[in-house]
């Protein structure tokens, strides 16, 4: 059987170096590592020892057909390296070792969806530069089809490697590659701050994020109904498991895990990508949780922001430290493990509890004395919840959701809200920590009254007629919460719960200046945007 081996990073150099002299293997690399390999050869040093290869034939693209071609690239390169080299693999199997789900689905469009193998690489390598790699550590290699069929074309695939590698074939390749993108989903935070799992794994607040990435991830395949299965070493069990667990003590459990994979560094397959000044695999890794979470309207703010995150390392070619990545990350962690049967909102933010403390005539809701409401989130009020009592509450709710405090207040971290209908009402509003804990703070003593913030409102965006005339760069001053002469209502209304929330010293954690946010969006058809920001 002859093997074209397509792309020489990490495993592609591994597959290459073990098979090269045992098969017929043609090699495919980038023009400009070919010089490279072929004056040092292939050097794979690590759980085998040190092995060489030297006098090695190497080229840019195929020129002769082949039986089997093996694409060793990340899942953005398949569909270049299928048109470069279509004319000599339109009889060939075609076999996939990609991370996450969307490589085969892209080579459908070219071949027949019979002629490709799926696998899954449990094996690890470092790269180092063309032709040097590090084996990592061992671990199987598991071949199957999208359909299920162990068929005959498979198992003679699967006896070519077998000198090699520990090969196992399966009936359920779909279910474990999904769980196998769990796995893979971690390699993001090494990503972003340029550090080796071990160094990041064994920071608890590091491994807090991986429970949250691997929590949103599992209640977004558990909407969408996709079914794991087993990977060797790493049962299904074992993921429901962590999550289900407070994330504290996971974080614990997967630290353990991470910390002790391999003796030399490892760093991941993004961070690997983005030392090479290639684009990273990141939108099919995290990304594919958060389409199919888009596809199954299941919210996945932590993986969202995570991805952000890398494509700011690889656009600015800067990283990040441990510390900002944690202050970015911390609060979307989600509070649930999505596992249970009852519907959950699906949210990172913190609960709120409203207390009635006081009745002075008829409420249309019934509301009564010792009432309490629970909101899931600033965003998420009860079925049947007054929308006059929301109106006044949001900007306090929304406040208190970002940090806010209330120096007057017996707790700094509460507040009470009347409601609009004649005052019949009185709320208390408190808010939960990430234990379920009512947050409290006493009252600043040293509090000498208001001292309202200087605030700005600056248009970055605009669109269409605005009755205002406002235009990108027009920038209004405000002085706390007072409303500037002649400013346009429609727009203060949407403003003030960010100008509330400022002016009690709110933070935007997920905004690159957490003083600011700017996302203030005019109610007339959105044709004015504005930046709300705390001066001082």
């Amino acid at each position: 059987m002859r093997i074209g081996i397509l792309g020489l990073g990490a495993i592609g150099t591994v597959i290459a170096g073990y098979l090269k002299n045992k098969k017929d293997v043609f090699l495919v690399s980038r023009k400009e590592n070919i010089g490279i390999i072929k004056d040092k050869g292939i050097t794979i040093r690590g759980v085998r020892g040190n092995y060489n290869l030297n006098n090695i034939k190497v080229y840019d693209k195929l020129n002769q057909s082949v039986d089997l071609a093996i694409l060793a690239v990340k899942t953005q390169d398949v569909r270049d390296i299928l048109v470069d080299n279509i004319n000599y693999l339109k009889d060939s199997f075609i076999l996939t070792v990609q991370n996450g789900i969307k490589a085969e689905e892209i080579i459908s469009e070219f071949l027949p969806k019979e002629k490709i193998i799926s696998t899954i690489v449990m094996f690890g390598a470092t790269y180092l530069e063309p032709g040097l790699v590090v084996h990592n550590f061992e671990g199987d290699w598991i071949l199957g089809k999208l359909d299920g069929n162990i068929d005959n074309n498979l198992e003679t695939i699967a006896d070519v490697f077998k000198e090699s590698f520990s090969v196992k074939l399966t009936d359920k390749i779909l279910g474990m590659k999904w769980l196998k993108l769990f796995l893979n989903a971690n390699n993001c935070i090494p990503a972003i701050v340029n550090k080796s799992m071990q160094e990041c794994f064994s920071n608890l607040d590091l491994c807090q994020i991986s429970i949250g990435i691997w929590r949103e991830g599992l209640g977004a395949v558990r909407k969408a109904n996709i079914e794991l299965a087993d990977l060797p070493d790493f049962p299904v069990e074992r993921l429901v498991k962590l999550v289900s667990l407070p994330v504290e003590e996971g974080a614990k459990i997967f630290s353990n895990i991470m910390s002790n994979l391999s003796k030399e560094p490892l760093y991941g397959s993004v961070l690997q990508s983005i030392r090479r000044n290639r684009p990273s695999e990141i939108d099919y890794l995290n990304g594919a949780f958060i389409e199919i979470g888009r596809k199954n309207s299941f919210y996945t703010p932590l993986n969202k922001r995570l991805v952000e995150l890398v494509h700011k390392v690889e656009k600015d070619k800067e990283f990040i430290t441990i510390e900002e990545l944690i202050s970015k990350t911390k609060n979307l962690i989600p509070r649930h493990n999505f596992l249970e049967d009852r519907e959950i909102v699906n949210t990172s933010f913190p609960r709120l509890k409203l207390t009635v403390l006081k009745v002075e005539g008829d409420c249309y809701h019934g509301y009564k004395e010792k009432d309490e409401i629970i909101l899931e989130d600033f965003t998420h009020p009860p079925k049947f919840f007054c929308l006059g009592l929301a109106h006044v509450l949001f900007p306090v709710i929304y406040a208190l959701s970002f940090g806010a405090r209330f120096p007057l207040q017996e707790n700094q971290r509460s507040l009470q809200v009347t409601c609009p209908d004649g005052g019949k009402l009185t709320f208390k509003v408190e808010i939960f920590d990430h234990k379920g804990t009512i947050e409290f703070l006493p009252k600043d003593t040293n509090y000498k009254g208001p001292q309202p913030k200087d605030m700005s409102l600056e248009v970055i965006k605009s669109t269409g007629n605005c009755s205002y005339g406002y235009k990108v760069g027009d920038k209004f001053f405000f002085k706390g919460l007072k409303c500037p002469k002649d400013f346009c209502g429609a727009a203060y209304h949407c403003a003030f719960p960010a100008l509330f929330a400022l002016n009690f010293g709110a933070k935007f954690f997920f905004m690159e200046n957490p003083n600011s946010i700017d996302t203030v969006t005019c109610p007339d058809g959105g044709k004015v945007v504005f930046r709300v920001k705390r001066e001082c």
